[in-house]
């Protein structure tokens, strides 16, 4: 399936802050570990090499210059897009498109650099994780 991207036009209220490469995932990673635990604890947090990932309530959510925000789509709400941008292609129909592949939803759809971040990996950001994920990076 080929498709084009377009700006998401009006923006849904974010329910994820992304990371992208090294230096964006590993700020994100730090400003979930400065929060206070009370507000940490009600967060989601997974990572990948390239992708730092932590979901929540907007409120929640670290806020900072050269991190992205991410929501579900209401027409396709398994699939998770930046809330600046979407494919233009019904997106339902993308989603079960995407599910022959990944089946484990939901999932996060990134244009660069492209891939699927699978969102149900996510756990609670505990200091525990967060030590795990910066490990994992420094290997």
């Amino acid at each position: 399936m080929k498709w084009s991207w377009r700006a998401q036009d009006p923006s849904p209220s974010p329910q994820g802050a992304v990371g992208i490469g090294a230096a964006a995932s590993r700020a994100l990673l730090r400003a979930v570990e400065r929060l206070d635990e009370n507000v940490r604890d009600t967060l989601m947090l997974t990572a990948n090499a390239d992708v730092a990932v932590v979901t929540g309530a907007a409120a929640q959510l670290p806020w900072f210059e050269g991190v992205a925000y991410a929501a579900p789509c209401e027409q396709a709400p398994a699939l998770w897009l930046l809330t600046t941008e979407c494919p233009d292609v019904p997106l339902d129909l993308l989603q079960r498109a995407i599910a022959r592949q990944h089946p484990q939803a939901p999932v996060l759809l990134l244009r660069e650099p492209a891939q699927i971040v699978p969102l149900h990996r996510a756990l609670p950001a505990s200091a525990a994780l967060i030590a795990q994920i910066r490990a994992h990076w420094q290997d």
